[in-house]
């Protein structure tokens, strides 16, 4: 009687915690969908320039026209752009992820809950792109010539520098590079998306883990 009291004890525990990770889940997804509708209001100013929303069903770059940049980028990051024309992309990211799983095929379950649960290290993902429209999924915005300041401002400071290192990626276009920033549940690689064009007043949802949110509530 003991043995099958323990067992019906232990099945009502799991389905509580079902429970309480499906109810976390579903307000996780509800609030991100929600948010998308209530996007940030930008700056109403002429909008002379233009950037560029590279995303996929998982993670969402910001690119940028080399020859319309104001940052000396061919100086902080000479290693990937010196001297080159077409585009800088930057996206951000769990470290071990980036590091370890160049697919997100390969992607293993305990990067992918550590990623989320514990505030882990991250990095900047920089590609050289000679051509962005090879790019399935791209989303053009048209902003003015202050955000665009702004923008690259802010991602500058999401470097850090201090460390002076980099780290191989993917190709021969491309390098890691730490990040002040923290991954978590509720700070991905998408939200880094939407706080860096949230910061330089480009309309956006409030919150975005997500890249269709990213998409989906921009103009």
């Amino acid at each position: 009687m003991d043995l099958k009291k323990s067992i019906k004890e232990s099945i009502k525990i799991f389905f509580k915690v079902f429970l309480l990770i499906m109810v976390i889940i579903t307000f996780y997804f509800t609030t991100a969908f929600l948010f998308s509708f209530f996007p940030t209001k930008g700056s109403e100013t002429p909008k002379t320039a233009t950037i560029y929303i590279l995303y996929n069903t998982m993670h969402s770059d910001i690119a940028l026209k080399l020859d319309s940049t104001n940052e000396a980028w061919d100086e902080v990051l000479a290693t990937v752009i010196k001297n080159k024309r077409g585009y800088i992309a930057f996206g951000w990211g769990d470290k071990e992820t980036y590091i370890n799983t160049p697919t997100w095929d390969e992607l293993s379950i305990s990067t992918t809950l550590k990623a989320l649960f514990i505030n882990t290290p991250s990095l900047i993902h920089v590609s050289h792109l000679s051509n962005i429209n090879s790019y399935q999924n791209i989303k053009k915005i048209n902003i003015s010539k202050k955000q665009l300041i702004a923008l690259e401002k802010h991602i500058l400071k999401s470097f850090n520098f201090k460390k002076n290192q980099h780290y191989k990626a993917y190709k021969n276009n491309d390098l890691f590079y730490p990040s002040h920033h923290q991954y978590n549940l509720f700070n991905t690689c998408n939200t880094w998306t939407g706080d860096r064009l949230r910061d330089a007043n480009i309309s956006v949802s409030y919150w975005t883990p997500l890249s269709q949110n990213v998409v989906d509530s921009l103009p």
